[in-house]
Parts: C-alpha cells; sequence; structure tokens
C-alpha cells in the first residue's frame, strides 16, 4: 500500500473511532477519508472546511509516512550526534502525531515543500532569526539581545508572512520539535507564534502566556522538584501594539531540557513510536531486556503531576508533548521533565495570574489532569508496548492502578477521576464541528483501572 492510501487509512479509522467516541454519525467501515468526513459533519454548517482539513491530514500524513525512517540501534547515541540538544532526534522520531486526533498531520496552509522544510518528522535544521522590532517589550532576564536592545526570535515562516527583512542574527542548525512551531536551538526551546492552525488552533502566543508563564514557573519550580518534576522555567517577549501585545509577535523561551536535567531525556509522546522497519516501539529499545521493571519505574516517574496535584492543587497540562522523562546513564527512568504552562489550571490564582489559568472547581482540575496523561499519553504507550509483546494491556494497566492509588489516596477529588467507570476526552472531532471550535467539548472513553 503506497504512503497516501495508508495515510487515506489511517485518517479514516481516527474518524470512525471519533464518531463512535463523540455519538456523530457514524461512516461506513469501508468509507475513505473524505467519505468518513462527509459523513460524520452531516449536518454541520462546517462540513465544507472540516472535509478541507480532513484532506490536508491525508496529506501531511503521507508526507510523514514516506519520511519516516528505521529507528538506530544504539538511540542515545545516534540522539546526541544528530543535534545539539539530544532531545531532538526523539521529538523528530514521532510519525503520526496526536494519537487520536483527526487533523495529527495538517499543516494550515502549508504546501508539501514548506511542510518539508518546516515540520519535525521532516528531520528540518532551519536558521532562527533574531529581530529587532519595533514596540518589543521583555524583561531584564530576555537572555536574547545584543548592543541596541532585546531581540525576537521568529519562526521563519512567520518572518517572511510579515516581511521583516533579514534578521539581526540567527540560530543556525535549530530543529523544530514535536509541536513545529517550538524550535530547538542547542541551548534554548523557542515557542514561537505562527499564524498556522496546527490541529484545533492557530499557534499564536497569547497575552496571558507571556504574563503568566516567569510568575508560574517561580510559583511551581519548588513544589514540582519535591514531587520529582523539572519544570522547565519560562520568559516572554512580545511586540506591543495600541491594544498591548500581539499575539502573533511574540515568543516563550525555556532552556532545553539537557541543560538541567542531563541528555538522556525523551518525550513520552516518542516512547510509545514504533519503529518503522521492526515495529518494536522506542520505548522497548531504551528499557532492554527488563521491560516490566523498566516499566515500573517510569509509571512511578509519569505519576509525579498526580503528586503535584495532590500537593498544591495545580494540574499540568501532562500530554505527550509536554511531558518528558529524563534517564540515568543505565536507561532507568529517573524523573520528570515538564514544559508549557500555558494550560497549567491552578487554584486561588489570585489577581496576578491573566487568562483562564485559575480554577477553584477541584475536580474540573482533575478532570483537565487526567484528560492530558492517562486516555491519549499512557493509553497510547500501553497499546504500543501490550502489541509489541503480544499481551494483555491489562498487565500494563495494572502498574499504574497500584502506583496511581497510592498517589491518590491524598485527593478524593482525583481518587474519583482516577478511577471512575470512564475517564474524559477531548471530543476534538466535534468541536472542530462546532461553531466555536475552541470551547472544549468532553466525551467519555471506558476506563482500565476501574477493574483493574
Amino acid at each position: 500500500m503506497n504512503a497516501i492510501r495508508r495515510a487515506d487509512a489511517i485518517v479514516a479509522d481516527r474518524l470512525r473511532l471519533a464518531a463512535a467516541r463523540e455519538h456523530l454519525p457514524a461512516p461506513d467501515r469501508a468509507a475513505s477519508a473524505a467519505e468518513a468526513a462527509a459523513a460524520v459533519s452531516a449536518g454541520s454548517a462546517h462540513a465544507a472546511r472540516f472535509a478541507s482539513e480532513i484532506d490536508a491530514a491525508v496529506t501531511g500524513t503521507a508526507l510523514a509516512l514516506d519520511a519516516a525512517e528505521a529507528h538506530p540501534a544504539e538511540v542515545w547515541a545516534h540522539a546526541r550526534a544528530a543535534h545539539a540538544d539530544p532531545t531532538v532526534w526523539f521529538e523528530q522520531a514521532v510519525v503520526l502525531g496526536h494519537p487520536v486526533h483527526p487533523l495529527a498531520r495538517s499543516r494550515g496552509v502549508l504546501d508539501a515543500s514548506q511542510i518539508r522544510a518546516f515540520a519535525p518528522e521532516h528531520r528540518p535544521r532551519i536558521a532562527l532569526g533574531l529581530y529587532r522590532v519595533d514596540g518589543l517589550r521583555a524583561g531584564p532576564d530576555w537572555p536574547v539581545r545584543d548592543e541596541v536592545g532585546p531581540l525576537l526570535p521568529l519562526h521563519p515562516w512567520q518572518a517572511e508572512r510579515h516581511r521583516l527583512g533579514s534578521p539581526a542574527a540567527s540560530w543556525d542548525g535549530a530543529a523544530p520539535l514535536t509541536s513545529l512551531r517550538t524550535i530547538a536551538t542547542g541551548r534554548w526551546h523557542v515557542k514561537c507564534a505562527v499564524d498556522l492552525q496546527l490541529t484545533s488552533a492557530v499557534r499564536h502566543v497569547s497575552p496571558a502566556a507571556v504574563h503568566n508563564g516567569p510568575i508560574l514557573s517561580a510559583r511551581l519550580a519548588a513544589p514540582a522538584a519535591r514531587c520529582g518534576i523539572t519544570l522547565l522555567p519560562e520568559t516572554a517577549a512580545a511586540v506591543h501594539g495600541p491594544d498591548g501585545p500581539r499575539s502573533d509577535l511574540a515568543a516563550i523561551l525555556r532552556p532545553a531540557p539537557h541543560t538541567l536535567a542531563g541528555d538522556r531525556i525523551a518525550p513520552v509522546a516518542a516512547l510509545a513510536e514504533p519503529c518503522p522497519a521492526t515495529g518494536r516501539p522506542i520505548a522497548a529499545a531504551i528499557a532492554g531486556g527488563e521491560l516490566d521493571r523498566w516499566w515500573a519505574a517510569l509509571v512511578d516517574v509519569v505519576c509525579a503531576p498526580l503528586r503535584l496535584f495532590a500537593a498544591t492543587g495545580a494540574a499540568l497540562e501532562a500530554h505527550g508533548q509536554n511531558t518528558l522523562v529524563a534517564f540515568d546513564t543505565a536507561g532507568r527512568p529517573a524523573r520528570l521533565v515538564y514544559r508549557d504552562l500555558g494550560g497549567v489550571r491552578v487554584p486561588d490564582p489570585g489577581r496576578v495570574l491573566h487568562g483562564a489559568i485559575g480554577c477553584d472547581d477541584e475536580a474540573e482540575r482533575a478532570r483537565k489532569l487526567i484528560a492530558a496523561l492517562f486516555p491519549t499519553t499512557l493509553t497510547a504507550l500501553v497499546e504500543a508496548l501490550a502489541d509489541w509483546t503480544g499481551t494483555d494491556p491489562g498487565r500494563w494497566w495494572k502498574t499504574v492502578a497500584a502506583a496511581s492509588r497510592d498517589v491518590a489516596a491524598a485527593s478524593p477529588a482525583l481518587a474519583a477521576a482516577l478511577f471512575a467507570p470512564t475517564w474524559p476526552i477531548k471530543a476534538t472531532t466535534a468541536m472542530r464541528l462546532a461553531d466555536d471550535p475552541l470551547t472544549d467539548i468532553w466525551a467519555r472513553v471506558g476506563n482500565p483501572l476501574a477493574d483493574a
């Protein structure tokens, strides 16, 4: 089966699963992606737009399948050789992206050549320009400066779109990470603003994110460290216009994970990634011959956001892209690394934090955490290990249940959410068909911990 046919089948299958999960009209089992999109969007005023998005997802998925490469025998050595930031190889090894989103490889208005130039699964290297822009405001801790003042790192797509000309300087050999718009320079991870819809939203950097990131970094760093989490602190800069910070000309800087937590780090999303040649997931390659013992250690590390919630009430958006694992020299999971504070929810934010980040409803915060970590991130990893070993997924979930039960004993709201008959999951297809596609709609999926 060639790449376009495989891609069409993958996207069609995701639509069928979404229809069942989100109570949308069910497509025929033999439907193509276009036919499945027409079925699930029947009656929606946004059916034509959705059809175009699905077509883009098929194209992007086919390009990703064509670009996929077999995993190296020695992943750590290969990762160190691939880039000055050794997380880059793992980030760029993820082929299909979000495990359940039907638009996982849609790339907005980028054409095929631009996708190959900018999308992480194509393993590009880019020059990240540093621009002197009128109205740029940055705090004294903003490290990107020259003798004149602060400079703004801008994704090359965005810089060209805004016709900014030549940069004052550039970081050459930079590499896009799993989110495409976040760029690794070696020392930094730069969250850029791009006027592109990637999966569900145009990926700007909101004024709230610019404001909140440094504050949350200071507030959560110490309690996160006590819970086994290295939090990547944020600092931000944005161009200000007449109405305040511009979300399309802004950036957030974080230190690259290896500068704080060692050079053996991989996002959880990459751990589930199967080798295109053998099917072996990266997790199994790292674990070697002690997979069960390794899995128990990994689960303990990945439960760190539960410990933080129980201790502080803060709910991290701990999905597979934001959540990374640091390993020791023997490949054993040692510590969690967390990035991206924009989706965090905290109780009692006071007046200092802006936007939707404050949430006094403990059950809602627990739902936010569970939805990000369990029905997508851990489920994808369990399924990858079960497929590779030919075992029942329940074998792997029992370890998760035991570790989760110990942590959740300190938080009734967390325990209720963790062990309910079903878990919440974002209804991403229904959201694309809604009048406001950015307002959360929730579906429910079976909870394998309920009987574990």
